[in-house]
Order: C-alpha cells, then sequence, then structure tokens
C-alpha cells in the first residue's frame, strides 16, 4: 500500500468526511453490480466495509482489473477521468457498506473547496498503484512467482476473502490451473 505521512491522512480524511456529508450511506449485497459496463459515471461509492471486484468480459469470461476492500473509492475510474460510460462492471463479492456520493455535488464542492483535489490525487495515486502492482505481478513468469506476489502485496482481507477463482483470474490463470499451482504449493 502507498505510505501516506500522519498529516497529509489527516487532512485527506477531513476532506473525506465533507464530500461524505454530500452523499447518503448505502448498502450492497453480495453479487450485487455497483456499476455495469455502458454506465454513466454519476456516483462515486466510498466503501468503508467489504470486498468489490472490477473486470471486463472477454468472450464471455471475466478478466479482472482490480479487487478493492475497506476505505475504497469505488468507481469506473477510467469512466469518470474520460466522462464516458464504463468499460467495466464492478461487483460486490461480499456485502458492502459506504457512502454513495453524485460525482456532480462533488464537482460542485471542488469549486469551493480546492482541499478537496487531494483526496482525487490520492485516488489517481492508489489507483495507480493498484495497477501496477498487476503488472508486476503478470510479469512474474511462473503461477506460483504470480501467487506469492499477489499474497505479498495485496491487502490481508483481500488475499484471505476473495473467492479462489476469481484470484485465478486476477492472476492471469485458469481456475484449473489455479488449483493445481495451489495443490502443488501444500506438497
Amino acid at each position: 500500500m502507498f505510505n501516506i505521512t500522519p498529516k497529509i491522512f489527516n487532512e485527506i480524511q477531513e476532506h473525506i468526511h465533507s464530500i461524505s456529508d454530500i452523499g447518503r450511506v448505502r448498502r450492497f449485497d453480495k453479487n450485487e453490480l455497483i456499476c455495469r459496463a455502458g454506465d454513466e459515471p454519476s456516483h462515486l461509492f466510498y466503501m468503508t466495509s467489504g470486498l468489490v471486484k472490477c473486470f471486463y468480459l472477454s468472450e464471455g469470461k471475466e478478466i479482472l482489473l482490480r479487487l478493492m476492500t475497506d476505505n475504497s473509492a469505488v468507481l469506473s475510474y477510467s469512466g469518470f477521468i474520460t466522462n464516458s460510460p464504463s468499460q467495466e462492471y464492478i461487483e460486490c463479492l461480499q456485502p458492502c457498506e459506504g457512502v454513495w456520493i453524485p460525482i456532480k455535488k462533488i464537482e460542485n464542492l471542488r469549486v469551493e473547496n480546492h482541499g478537496i483535489d487531494m483526496i482525487f490525487r490520492y485516488m489517481a495515486e492508489q489507483h495507480y498503484l493498484s495497477m501496477e502492482r498487476r503488472l508486476r505481478m503478470l510479469h512474474h513468469k511462473s503461477s506460483k512467482d504470480r501467487f506469492n506476489y499477489f499474497c505479498d502485496t495485496m491487502e490481508k482481507k483481500i488475499v484471505e476473502q476473495t473467492p479462489m477463482h476469481c484470484i485465478a483470474s486476477y492472476l492471469g490463470m485458469t481456475p484449473e490451473s489455479f488449483s493445481r499451482m495451489k495443490k502443488n504449493l501444500t506438497n
């Protein structure tokens, strides 16, 4: 995870609270979609607890891009940046709770409070680091190396609570090859 100083963290938390004030508490059930491919980016879901997968479909198969857990800004980030429809799905892997915030209200708040840009910079940094971590993981040659890198770099909750078929997709493996690799690790 990205390390920030306590001072910056406190400033971000303060601005998150001001953003939270313009949203409403929302809960999503396990398997519920927060976003579908083709949806316009209208809300940011600041997830305080839960676990989600972000993926796209290729030939009917899910290709996982990101896994996110507690205290994450959940949205189709590329759709948000480009103000275009989402190209990904975001699905809850377990019940999720957080604050559902209209993006238009956030944009209005940004005009009034330039400190809000700190949150957007932090979100961009976190998404970048997440994607870089995934690219580094995919460059490991063996499935065992990819899995070990995943276990070493991901949040503990993601490693322990993500279903195995989702981890396999995230690692670029079929569920069968992932199962064989895990079996060989325990032998």
